[in-house]
Formats: C-alpha cells, structure tokens, sequence
C-alpha cells in the first residue's frame, strides 16, 4: 500500500507518448476571463466555421462520449428481416460461427424437427433455406467488388492480378445512418482544454481534437464537415506454416470516438479490400521493384476511386437524425509497419540514401536527430533521388499527404524497446563477461518480478531471445553499477528514456540520443553500426500526436489483431482454394448478423422500456452494473470470528490487536461522520462478532491520463494459480468496507544516486505488526512492488506498466522534491 491522495491536477509530466491513452499537453490558451473560472474546467473551443461558441464545463459535469440516446426503432418490419423468425436467425448464426457444411446443417434439422417442442416459429428446412436468407440479408451491408487489373510485367508480358474491394463510401454512409453509431460521430474539429488556475491547457487524444483536421476543415467551404480515414495494410499467415497469406486492408473511421473505431462491432474497424501478392517467380528481376509498385498503387486506387470525386467536391449525407452534412473524405493516418510504408511512400527501402519515408533524412544524418528536416529539403529530394519511377495512388484523394499521413508504430518501433535488437543480444554480452555469479542474480531478479496483467513472466529470461523493456531496468539495477560497469550502466538509461512525454518530448528524445551516442563511442570496436532507422522514427512521436492524436491513433496493434479471424475464417470456412472471395463472403455475412443483433437488441430494450413504463416499475435508482467504485468478489464461505482472527495474530503479526484496531477505526468513522452511535455508547467488539473474509477486489478509478473509468482486479490470495499474490494499491481517504493492508510507507533515507539516475520511486515496508485497517473505498489504483533484495523491506514501484502509475510516481516525485 501506498498513500497519496487523489487529486484531478494535471501533473507537469504527461503520460508515455508511447502509450496509447495518454493525454498530452501542448499548448497553453490566454482567456481575458481566467479569474471566473475554477480548477480543472474544461473548455472546447469549434472550429470557425462552425459557427458554435465556445463552451465552459465544470469538470464533475464533463463526459467523453455520448449517454445513449432512446430511440423508437422501425417496428414495420421484424428486426430480424429477412429470416422468417428471430429462432431462424439465431440458428443461421451458429451455423455460420460453427461453419458447418451442407451435410452437416442437414443432419442437425431433421434431428432438430424430431424434438421440435417451441412456441416460436421455426421455418428453416434444409441447407438452402440458410443460404438464400443469407443472400437476401446481405444487401444489409456494402458488398465486396472483384475486379480484374492487367498489368505489363517485368518479362514485358500483361499480366492479370485480382482486386476485392468495398465501397468506402458506402461503407461510412451506412454507419452515419445507422441510429446506435450515428449520435457518436463528431463532424465539427475541437480544440479542448483544462483549466490549472491559471491558463486553459490545450490537451489532446482523438484525431478531432488535433492539428491536422484543425488545417484541413480551414480549407473546405464554410458548412464543409471532414471524414477521417485511417487505412491499413499489411500481409497476413492464414496457414500456420506461413504458406498461404492474405492482404487486407482494413478501414477505421476516426470522427468517432477512439473506443468505438479501435475497437470490435460495426463501428469497429472492417476489411474493404483485399490484395493479390506477387508471386516469387516474378521477383529477382531488376525491374522487380518497380513492377511490385506499380501492381500495389494501381489496384489501391481502385479502393480509393471510391471517393475519389467526393473528396474534391464533397457529398451532402442524410445522418441517422435526418440532418444533411456536407462531408469531405480525407485520408488522415496511413498505419502500416515500415515494409509496407516503403510501399505507400514509393521509397526503396532501410538501404536507401534517404530511408525514413516521412522526413527522406540522409542516412548519414539519422542518429543527429534534427529538430525539424523542412518541407523544402524533403521535395529537392523527392525531385533528385529516393523514388520509384511510379505515381502515387493518394495523390487522387484531396488534402491528402502520405508522407504526413504515415505515422510512427509503437507496435514495430518499440515493442520490446530498444531491447528487442541490438541492445539486448548487446546487454547479453555484458552480463556474459561480469560472469556467471552476475547473471544468476539477474536470472533470480527477473524470476522475482511478481506476477502482472499483461506482463510478462520470466524463469530464465537470459535463455529467451528476447524480453520485456519494463523489467530489464529492475532486474539489472543492482547488477550493472555506474562505478564498475559503465557500458551496462549506460544501457539501462537509454531504456529509462524513452518514456516521456510530449510537454518535454523532445527534450527527452535529446538526451536520449546523448546517450546513445556515448555508448556509441564507447562500442566503435565492436563495428556496431548504431545509425539505425529504428532510433530515428522515434523524433516524428511528438510531430504526430500534434497532428493526429495519441498513439493508438495510429498504432498497427489493432489492426494486426483482425489477422486472427481471417485465419480461422481459411482454416474453417474455406476449401483452401481460391480463398480470397470464400473469406471475403464470411466475413460479410458476419457484418450482416451483428447488424441484424444490433436491430434485435434495441427491439427488445425498446419493448422492455415500454412495458416497464405501462406497469409503471421505476428503475432510474437501480444502480448500473458498470458504475461502481469497489466491488468485492472470492469470498471465503464460511465466516470468521473476531476470536479466530486474534488467533492468528499468534502465528501472523499482521493480525496482532486486530479487534483493537478494528474498534478504534470504526468509532473513528462515526466521530469524523458526526453520525449517531448505537445506544450512544462507543461501539466495543465481542469476540464471537463475524467478519466475512474476502480475497478480490474489483476497482473502478477515473485515470489521472484521460479522465475516464479503468478497472483494476487486486488479489489477496495465498494460494493463486499456484502462488501467493498480495497485490499493492495507493489509497487515499474513504469509508468502508474494510480492509488489513500493510503500509508501505516507511522512511527511506537519503535517495541513492542510482535511484536519481535511474527515476526510480523507492518504498519501504512498515514492519509486518503496523498492519492498518483501510476502507476498500479509499483504494485508488493499483500498484506493482518490486523487491530489492540488495535492500531488505525496499521495494522499487513499477511505474512503466501503464500511464496512469507512471503519471501518479511524477506526482510523487514532485510532491518529494526530486524535479
């Protein structure tokens, strides 16, 4: 446990550019009326031509999002049209999720029909029944096009490639209308900031929020609205072997909010196309490259021509309220891994003289880190050298840049930090030559990393080939000294600081090449070139969160997770041959039946809503099963006694004067509430009161990074999964139910230089009697403790697993004096 109180400040430090969720100050907004406001309002500024005044909101009544909105849904047809009954489609649905065959549907019916007992209607007979409602159903959603392109190969022979693609167009108009997607749309750009007392801060996370569509909505007619594109692209394994590969491009739309197009549903992201791959007998030809190119950009423009005209003069949309919006498609982040950003940008590769495809920076001139590789410089190279001899199919879409539009990956450029390659192998050589008894206590310091959501767990991490950035700086701390192992010492900062944020981003990134270089000169025998484009990428992080929002804007990760679906779509759906289109299909009818769910499932909250208002039952008081602070769950079965509990305090200090405790806190809680005691007595324990133990917590917090609600899952448990887990938690000050913590609190003494080096937050344990009863409602967040075993009873806080920790150890930190 450590104590901190909860604050809506906005910490000097921001979160991890690197993490998806962080918000990020840049920008600070003079207002003639500061002194009328109050801390942590949040103003909104529109932009322009809009023509919508600025709005002040007090920061308890500000939500991200939109409450959902009653709707009337159209009751002149079934919601499960055209299936004869909603039994009928749920039957569809599991044959199409189950992938039955012909034979096999078949065989299920006749035995379904012979136990046939329901109420409800059931119509499907055969196979075919399936199969036509199907096919009738499908209009529901934008089918894909085949079309076939021929193009002069590298032999001088036409060759013909095949192209699925969907309407973009077709696509966004149908979830403008669609009455559970459309009120979630923002057609107008947003500046928002947050007042600190003393200035409104301008902070930023959605795409509409940023600089970029600030630019582009300044450039379109006055009653001009922008639909955000984001496209990605990139090979998929469908066999497990690696055999047979897929090329989708998959389509986000960002005017709606991040929760919604990152993540699964109809708002989701969705396939809209899919491309041939070049087979290897065209390859090793001199023209090859060239003929790649070509064959990639042509068939893209296909997917492209699909709004194409409306990005030049716009398109007026009927939304799902019946008002019209004059939209202006644009292209806006490009999401790809470096291979495939190669291709977007026509450059020819990591062995290029100018290899970076957003800046075209020298190879020789990567590591210095320029603050800014001007737009003139960039076109001299576009005209002298670097490109291939093809044109560019984004140059038909209107205010659209794809050397601005590609982005940098977190997934690609930081997955494993920097210790993925060549830092690792690099640290690996180290601890080799400090010999064996180093690496064993390395060994034993990665094995003591309590186990974590999300995080890996290693036995014998040395034996991997590589590990998670997080835990190298905690396991090497006490190993690689700055005063006997200078080389080790230096990897560990390089480490340390690539986590920061925009507000001293470029700072940060600074001194990090600073580094870098050090360690650089201190490694030129080993003819290590660390002139690598990876270490580069990372100056455009700050340029395009500006631009286009946090990281999971524009982060592969999302994307790269639909490559699963499509291989179980090959391995269940398909005969393996001609896959394309059988996948395609599959995935359509898919889109189809969330949609048909989607109808079913406002039908029936719109019939609940109006019988519960005909019987006249009143839920406004029920309380929502999301909206909950602290929830308790694994409970012990049987209670225990206050007698047994003092028992333990025999063979567990922890429990010592437990009854004491307990009393003390809870006359405490009725002084401070000035509420009545029973009786008017001071409330005096019995020791045959029962206490139900339990051993998990659910906790919801609002994070300190964004403001919305996160879940947190704490265990008390001795035996979980096989091992004890004792989870740790900052709390502030709240009132029951209860729980024994043991603090964390205790004197440090004077800070090691170490820990000033390396930022570390250092706790020490109370000793294990001082153990105090908190309320559960106090818990804060959670927090991850790492022993030093160098340092009996201190513990490091792990402040690299999310933003919010790491944003709560800077409040720490400053609170403390050490910035």
């Amino acid at each position: 446990m450590l104590s901190m109180s909860s604050s809506h400040e906005m910490p000097d430090v921001g979160g991890d550019p690197t993490v998806s969720s962080a918000w990020l100050s840049v920008g600070i907004s003079n207002d003639d009326e500061v002194a009328a406001d109050n801390l942590n309002n949040i103003q909104i500024k529109y932009h322009p031509s809009a023509a919508i005044p600025s709005q002040k909101i007090p920061f308890t009544e500000f939500t991200r999002g939109h409450r959902p909105r009653a709707y009337k849904p159209d009751l002149s047809t079934d919601p499960w049209y055209p299936f004869q009954s909603h039994l009928d489609f749920e039957f569809a649905e599991l044959v199409l999720e189950a992938a039955l065959n012909k034979e096999q549907v078949n065989h299920f019916l006749k035995l379904l029909k012979s136990v046939h007992s329901t109420t409800e209607v059931f119509t499907i007979n055969e196979y075919n029944d399936i199969q036509n409602t199907w096919k009738a159903a499908s209009h529901c959603m934008t089918a894909f096009k085949k079309e076939v392109v021929c193009i002069d190969g590298v032999d001088g022979e036409p060759h013909e490639f095949v192209m699925y693609y969907c309407s973009l167009w077709d696509w966004v108009c149908n979830l403008l209308k669609h009455p559970n997607i459309g009120p979630h749309f923002v057609v107008d750009v947003q500046h928002l900031s947050k007042f600190n007392s003393l200035s409104f801060i301008h902070f930023i996370d959605e795409p509409w929020m940023a600089d970029k569509l600030w630019n582009i909505q300044s450039k379109l007619p006055p009653d001009g609205k922008v639909l955000l594109f984001i496209l990605y692209t990139d090979k998929a394994k469908l066999s497990s072997f690696g055999q047979q590969k897929g090329y989708p491009v998959v389509a986000h739309l960002a005017n709606l909010p991040m929760s919604s197009w990152n993540g699964e549903g109809i708002g989701g992201g969705h396939v809209v196309g899919w491309l041939p791959i070049i087979f290897k007998e065209y390859s090793g030809k001199p023209q090859f490259a060239n003929f790649k190119n070509a064959v990639w950009h042509e068939l893209f423009r296909k997917l492209l021509q699909t709004v194409e005209k409306k990005s030049e003069t716009g398109c007026w949309v009927n939304c799902w309220d019946g008002v019209a919006h004059h939209f202006f498609p644009v292209i806006l982040i490009l999401s790809a891994d470096y291979e495939e950003q190669a291709v977007m940008a026509l450059i020819c590769g990591v062995k290029l003289n100018f290899p970076c495809p957003i800046c075209l920076i020298p190879c020789d001139h990567i590591s210095e880190f320029p603050a800014q590789y001007t737009l003139e410089k960039r076109e001299q190279i576009l005209i002298q050298q670097g490109l291939h001899d093809i044109d560019s199919t984004f140059t038909v879409i209107e205010n659209t840049d794809v050397y601005h539009a590609l982005s940098w990956d977190h997934l690609h450029a930081n997955f494993t930090g920097k210790f993925g390659d060549p830092l690792w192998a690099k640290l690996l050589r180290i601890l080799d030559k400090a010999g064996h008894q180093a690496m064993a206590r390395v060994e034993k310091n990665f094995s003591e990393m309590p186990h974590w959501h999300m995080l890996n767990h290693f036995e014998e991490a040395l034996s991997i080939s590589y590990t998670d950035g997080i835990e190298v700086v905690f396991a090497c701390h006490n190993i690689l000294l700055q005063n006997t192992k200078k080389e080790g010492y230096l990897l560990l900062l390089l480490e340390l600081h690539t986590v920061n944020s925009l507000v001293v981003g470029w700072e940060v990134v600074s001194t990090f090449n600073v580094l870098m270089q050090k360690y650089a000169e201190k490694e030129d025998n080993t003819k290590k070139n660390w002139n690598f484009l990876k270490n580069h990428t990372c100056m455009h992080v700050f340029d395009d969160i500006e631009a286009k929002g946090v990281t999971c804007n524009f982060n592969t990760k999302p994307n790269e997770k639909m490559h699963g679906p499509l291989k179980e779509k090959y391995q269940n759906h398909t005969n393996f041959k001609n896959v394309a289109q059988q996948i395609l299909d599959v995935d359509h009818l898919e889109a189809v039946s969330e949609l048909i769910h989607c109808r079913i499932s406002d039908y029936e909250a719109y019939m609940e809503t109006n019988m519960q208002s005909t019987i006249g039952s009143n839920t406004n008081n029920a309380e929502h099963e999301d909206f909950f602070h602290v929830r308790l769950g694994s409970q012990i079965k049987q209670p225990l006694t206050l007698e047994a509990i003092e028992q333990r305090g025999m063979i567990d200090k922890a429990f010592m004067q437990f009854c004491m405790k307990l009393s003390k806190l809870l006359n405490r809680y009725f002084e401070v509430t000035q509420k009545p005691l029973l009786g008017g007595k001071c409330i005096q324990l019995q020791v045959n009161h029962e206490i139900t133990e339990y051993q998990y917590i659910k906790v919801n917090f609002e994070s300190t990074v964004d403001w919305c609600q996160y879940t947190d899952h704490l265990w008390c448990n001795p035996h979980f999964h096989g091992h004890s887990c004792y989870d740790c938690c900052i709390v502030g000050n709240k009132s029951s139910p209860l729980a024994l913590v043991h603090p964390y609190d205790a004197p440090t003494g004077p800070r090691l230089m170490k820990d000033v080096h390396l930022n570390l937050w250092r706790s020490h344990e109370q000793p294990w009697e001082s153990a105090e009863i908190f309320s559960v409602e106090s818990i804060i967040c959670s927090a991850l403790l790492y022993p030093d075993n160098t340092r009996p009873g201190e513990h490091l806080v792990v402040d690299m697993i999310d933003t919010d920790i790491f944003l709560h150890v800077q409040m720490m930190h400053k609170a403390a004096g050490h910035h």
